[in-house]
């Protein structure tokens, strides 16, 4: 990267930036702290030659799509400049499973930082997490988060399978089983039936959301494989992501083991009158 005055400019693409974002908004690139201090001018355009930050990135990663577990996926703190932007699949799939698809919260909070980080637009991570419990606008929130990573990588041109309006569709179901559950009785002896139908509603519910984050986590470390390159590095197992999982694991499939054992422990309401 290369500055002029106020100006900065992007040494692979010619494309300006703002000085607070960490990678180039058009090819990509990363912006290095030592790169924003450069005050050699460039050279002219008829004696420079431009690089292609599409061979580049190929030439650092090897072919751009080829598949990660192949790729030298740097462990996290294992290389000084790694950018740990890689989440491991069968992490996501495992934590999900565990905390009864409570993990949904956390992994929305980390994309989205991530996105925020590398393309420099304003986001929330958090407030964006926490509309997923909003009824109905969860629904945009999810649609508008699968449809930043859409357009990322179509813009990016790497293979992508992100369908914004599928992700809407399977979290419509997993709360169409919620809201059946609240219909089933809690209180006194379950029937076979009843108990069959809880058990049911957690593991669909647990299994949409699953498939979900793990389509779409596969798509977005394929992004950052492109983007990244042999930068890429590992994303480090975060205490929130323990605590998730514990919260979720106990009221989740803590509360469907207590619902078919006895459902009188549970907490009832005081009689009235």
């Amino acid at each position: 990267m290369a500055n002029s005055g106020d100006v900065f400019r992007c040494q692979f693409c010619g494309a300006q930036y703002a000085p607070e974002h960490h990678f180039c908004g058009s090819c990509g690139a990363e912006v290095r702290e030592i790169d924003r201090l450069e005050t050699t001018p460039p050279q002219p355009a008829q004696t420079q030659r431009p690089l292609n930050p599409s061979k580049e990135l190929d030439r650092l990663a090897g072919s751009p799509y080829e598949p990660l577990a192949n790729a030298g996926v740097a462990p996290a703190g294992q290389l000084d400049d790694a950018i740990p932007y890689y989440i491991p699949t069968n992490r996501v799939v495992l934590l999900t499973v565990l905390s009864s698809g409570l993990y949904i919260f956390y992994w929305l909070y980390v994309t989205w930082r991530q996105y925020r980080d590398y393309t420099g637009e304003t986001a929330f991570p958090v407030f964006h997490a926490l509309c997923l419990i909003v009824p109905v606008y969860q629904f945009f929130r999810l649609h508008a988060h699968m449809q930043v990573y859409q357009e990322l990588m179509e813009a990016r041109s790497v293979p992508s399978t992100v369908s914004p309006l599928r992700a809407v569709l399977i979290y419509l179901g997993v709360v169409l089983l919620g809201l059946v559950s609240f219909m089933l009785p809690t209180e006194g002896m379950l029937t076979p039936s009843q108990q069959v139908a809880y058990v049911v509603i957690n593991i669909g519910q647990t299994v949409l959301l699953a498939w979900m984050i793990w389509h779409a986590q596969t798509n977005i470390n394929r992004l950052w494989q492109h983007c990244l390159g042999g930068r890429l590095g590992s994303t480090p197992l975060a205490p929130a992501e323990v605590v998730i999982t514990i919260l979720g694991c106990l009221f989740g499939w803590g509360m469907l083991a207590v619902i078919l054992i006895d459902p009188t422990l549970l907490p009832s309401d005081p009689p009235t009158g």
